[in-house]
């Protein structure tokens, strides 16, 4: 008997005094997701009603798809639409690679101690919340008290520059507060994958003459690709999902053409003006087309780079 035991264990895979307190371990974290991300799922059903919080979700009526029709006809909708994916495709464009220029140029460097302090510099804003990050951009940029308007008006002479108020400079204050946020951080990541290269295959490259330059385009870069495409494939699977916070506490009226994306849309029609079905329904929508964006990017890695998630 032990030995059909042992035989059905070993093709099973499972060995309970390994087993289990691995099982354990990972215990809290399925049990919040559970909680907190897959039970709440049962909620989409208030895009498909007329949501009353007096009557509740199960006692509210049925009202089909009349709320995705709704907001498709809403021209608002459409200009919300808009700003999301152009705020998204800058950032594609100038946020993504950001990171990776500067873990490029940090592994270059030889004096350690700068080295450290670069990172720390660099790491810092990442741990300050975006109430704190918002306020400085908006002091450093007002036009009386702003040290980018004092310094224009002392070399130029011109007049003060209100930038949070003008159309024209609020998505590249946007994309550039999310660089300076987030840069040092993201950076860990390929910093840590080029840990990972095998450091032969730069001696083997300086014994063969190549420079720095040959040695990052044909070896350092090509061992981030993994890493690359994973970050770039999660970053297209939330195109549509642009941080709230920013948008949020960097944009005002004067500048809703082309500041207002789908949050803080959502966020005004559904807690501002309680139209909870609608938000629900847009949330809807949103969550399949960034499903659908997640799975073609990540076809086209496949078939492009021969990588993939999945």
């Amino acid at each position: 008997m032990a030995s059909k035991s042992n035989a059905l264990t070993k093709r099973i895979g499972f060995m309970p005094n390994r087993d289990i307190p691995i099982y354990l371990l990972i215990a809290p974290a399925v049990l919040l997701l559970l909680v907190f991300h897959y039970i709440p799922i049962y909620g989409i059903i208030i895009g498909f009603k007329d949501y009353s919080p007096f009557k509740g979700v199960m006692a509210s009526n049925w009202v089909g798809l009349k709320h995705f029709k709704e907001f498709i006809t809403d021209p608002t909708y459409w200009n919300v639409m808009k700003n999301t994916i152009i705020i998204n495709i800058y950032s594609l464009i100038f946020s993504f690679p950001a990171p990776i220029i500067l873990a490029l140029l940090l592994n270059e460097l030889t004096n350690m101690k700068f080295k450290k302090v670069v990172q720390t510099i660099s790491y810092l804003p990442y741990f300050i919340s975006w109430v704190v990050a918002a306020s400085l951009a908006i002091s450093i940029l007002s036009p009386t008290t702003g040290i980018v308007n004092v310094a224009i008006n002392s070399i130029f002479g011109t007049e003060p520059t209100y930038f949070m108020v003008k159309k024209e400079y609020f998505r590249t204050i946007l994309i550039g507060t999310g660089i300076w946020k987030g840069i040092g951080m993201s950076s860990v990541y390929y910093l840590a994958a080029i840990t990972s290269i095998d450091p032969t295959l730069y001696e083997a490259a300086t014994i063969d003459g190549a420079g720095k330059w040959r040695q990052t385009w044909n070896i350092t870069i090509p061992g981030l690709t993994s890493i690359i495409i994973v970050l770039l494939l999660l970053q297209i699977g939330s195109l549509l999902s642009i941080g709230f916070e920013q948008v949020y506490l960097l944009y005002n009226p004067m500048v809703y053409e082309v500041a207002d994306v789908i949050s803080t849309y959502t966020y005004r029609l559904g807690l501002e003006q309680a139209q909870f079905s609608a938000t629900t329904a847009i949330g809807i929508t949103q969550s399949i087309v960034n499903f659908g964006l997640l799975f073609a990017a990540n076809k086209t890695a496949k078939k492009i780079a021969g990588w993939s998630m999945w």
